[in-house]
């Protein structure tokens, strides 16, 4: 409300103009008279079955135990989800599941246990299922809690588009609509459609029941213009994703998008390379009449995840979309090096999406108060109120978490990332992909032979590979350089160190990468790991640890206890020789506590893997009671991993094991 108004004068009767009649005194008389002047987004829903059919509003399904039911969609097999109803038949387990979330585009984090058309959760006698025939179609989705994810916070409803092939969530509504569905999306994600919630509900939660009495002109919704500007927001936003590696439409790193692209231009007969000092050649288009191969060098990168969401993937032909891969492109070219270049290119990427989008927000306010006729007063009056913002967390509403409910987790971005951090994100891409590609699953820390007398080569080691076969021979010193200003540390130091820390948030506490390390009081691994290695989740079975502890471990822990009866005899032989200095003998003292210490590191880590492979039981501590079943039905007879369980159930006898870094501790649930 204005800061100056300390009185209002409303008769019952105008309150009575908004459905629920709230106390929303505050509103001005223009306002409150669109409830009556247009129908409601979805009549059934708002109880007036004379105007016209608009949409569906709906809610949808409710697991009662997302623990049980759901994944986050890179813990199970591509091949196994589903897009239809009819796929759930034929085999294929998982169906994308939304609950909302980002505006304009959103890409759908989790997966439902959905085989067989739900026949395992329609068995479940605390399943809700709601509204099942609007199951795998197209519409729009938001978040229906009392926030309504940070949108609310910007004054704006969290509202995205929802693919076909998909099952929404009871925290979901769903919105499904007889127009076009890009114009609605457009309105409402201007701020008058959040200002109205706000006069329906004071504090503007968001329910469905509110979404679904807004009022809509229908002329308008078939809006080109407001169509044009959401469809160019959600495609913007689309091709940002293929650059985040748990998106549905990963493709690369961005640098590394950046980078294909650029060595995809026509060059002159220099060959071109980020941040060389010779001069610049022309790039391709800069030059009239070249927009379409500029396009291709872009639609030659395609999505690599196999996630069914990602099938119609194609790059926009935008022209605020064309101008942004030309900008990111000449950045690429600019400035000493090699890395930093390409990062900062990438940096620059997200500032123009980022400004664009705020462009385009403007653009369909200013539209939306136009079709609305929403005078210069009124205006003010909205800005004004939702400038505001929500309100803060201690001020809202508590929910209560029902047991085994899983969020989808998905990152807020609190600014543009930097370069620093786009280079972090190019090596984990690069250590992830260096373990998956791993013959059995297994990748150690650093160089060594198995006890069949192979030599494994280190992840560092098959990280620069991959960094030496991108940029060639020449390039490494600089990408050297570049990465230890980057990591702040050595390769070797921050794959030891921070890696896994670093995995288990960017992929939301469902890691699938795994770092075994001895046991320890420590808070985190340090870079002098006696030993350690790297396990792939989609490669994990039966044999895995036990080939960790007698294929990788033994060699280490042999050398080891070979190392202190060396020394020891040493220490022996120069004190019976008496010709060993008190200096001398302190640093032999030394050597042989670290050996001894680093044996016994190796040791507890051998005898803790060991117990893991003997029957027992665990005390687990979840919110779901079938997440405490299922860690000690795998554990009964000696860990037994069953990956269709999910992370969180086969990850938890490692973690009380105690030989994951502390940073396991976070994965709960």
């Amino acid at each position: 409300m204005p800061a100056d108004r300390i009185r209002f004068t409303v008769t019952l009767g105008e309150l009575a103009e908004v459905p629920g009649t709230p106390f929303s005194y505050w509103a001005p008389p223009s306002l409150r008279a669109l409830f009556h002047k247009y129908p409601p987004l979805d009549r059934d829903v708002a109880r007036q079955p004379e105007k016209i059919k608009i949409a569906d509003v709906k809610v949808g399904l409710q697991t009662s135990d997302d623990l049980r039911f759901t994944r986050c969609w890179w813990e199970v097999p591509a091949e196994a989800i589903a897009a239809s109803r009819e796929e759930t038949h034929q085999g294929k387990t998982w169906v994308p599941f939304a609950k909302g979330g980002r505006p304009f585009y959103h890409d759908i984090a989790l997966v439902v246990n959905w085989g067989n058309d739900g026949e395992e959760i329609r068995g479940f006698s605390g399943a809700v299922i709601r509204n099942e025939s609007f199951y795998f179609r197209p519409g729009l989705i938001g978040e229906a809690g009392h926030e309504f994810s940070a949108a609310v916070r910007e004054g704006r409803l969290g509202i995205a588009c929802f693919p076909g092939g998909a099952i929404f969530s009871a925290k979901a509504a769903g919105i499904f609509a007889n127009c076009d569905v890009w114009a609605l999306l457009g309105y409402l994600r201007s701020r008058l459609p959040q200002m109205l919630i706000n006069i329906l509900r004071e504090h503007g939660s968001g329910q469905h029941g509110e979404i679904a009495q807004l009022p809509i002109s229908p002329k308008y919704l078939t809006n080109s213009y407001l169509s044009a500007l959401a469809r160019e927001a959600h495609d913007l936003l689309r091709e940002w994703a293929t650059g985040e590696e748990t998106a549905t439409v990963f493709i690369a790193p961005w640098p590394l998008q950046v980078w294909h692209a650029a060595r995809s231009e026509p060059r002159s007969e220099a060959e071109w390379r980020p941040g060389n000092t010779s001069p610049r050649p022309v790039l391709n288009h800069e030059q009239p009449g070249h927009e379409i191969e500029e396009l291709s060098a872009w639609e030659s990168l395609q999505p690599v995840t196999g996630h069914p969401l990602a099938r119609d993937f194609a790059w926009s032909d935008w022209e605020s979309a064309r101008a942004i891969r030309r900008a990111a492109l000449e950045a690429a070219s600019a400035g000493p090096g090699l890395l930093r270049p390409l990062a900062q290119a990438c940096v620059l990427w997200e500032r123009l999406l980022r400004a664009r989008l705020d462009e385009i927000q403007r653009q369909i306010d200013d539209e939306v108060y136009r079709l609305y006729e929403i005078s210069e007063e009124d205006r003010t009056l909205i800005e004004q109120e939702l400038g505001k913002g929500a309100a803060e967390p201690e001020e809202a509403e508590e929910e209560t978490k029902e047991a085994g409910e899983e969020e989808e987790g998905e990152p807020v971005a609190p600014g543009v990332l930097s370069p620093e951090e786009h280079i972090r994100r190019l090596v984990h891409y690069l250590a992830r992909q260096a373990v998956r590609a791993s013959e059995n699953g297994i990748v150690p820390l650093t160089d060594g032979y198995t006890a069949d007398g192979r030599l494994e080569r280190g992840l560092a080691h098959r990280v620069r590979e991959q960094l030496r076969a991108l940029f060639g021979e020449e390039a490494m010193p600089t990408v050297e350089g570049e990465l230890r200003q980057a990591l702040g540390k050595s390769l070797e130091d921050w794959l030891a160190v921070d890696f896994f820390g670093y995995h288990v948030g960017l992929f939301r506490l469902r890691p699938v990468i795994w770092q075994v390390v001895p046991p320890s009081g420590r808070r985190r691994p340090t870079a002098d790991l006696p030993f350690s290695v790297f396990l792939d989740w989609h490669q994990l079975d039966a044999d895995t640890l036990r080939k960790v502890r007698y294929l990788y471990l033994q060699p280490h822990l042999d050398a080891a206890r070979r190392e202190v009866e060396r020394t020891e005899r040493d220490v022996v032989t120069a004190r019976e020789a008496g010709n060993l200095s008190f200096r001398d003998e302190r640093e032999l003292e030394r050597r042989l506590q670290e050996q001894r210490a680093r044996r016994d590191a190796l040791r507890a880590l051998a005898d803790k893997l060991e117990a893991l492979l003997r029957p027992h039981a665990l005390r687990v501590e979840s919110r779901s009671e079938w997440v405490k079943a299922k860690v000690n039905e795998i554990i009964a007879e000696g860990y037994r991993p069953h990956r269709d369980y999910g992370v969180r159930v086969n990850i938890e006898p490692l973690k009380q094991a105690g030989i994951l870094p502390p940073d396991a501790e976070r994965i709960r649930g």
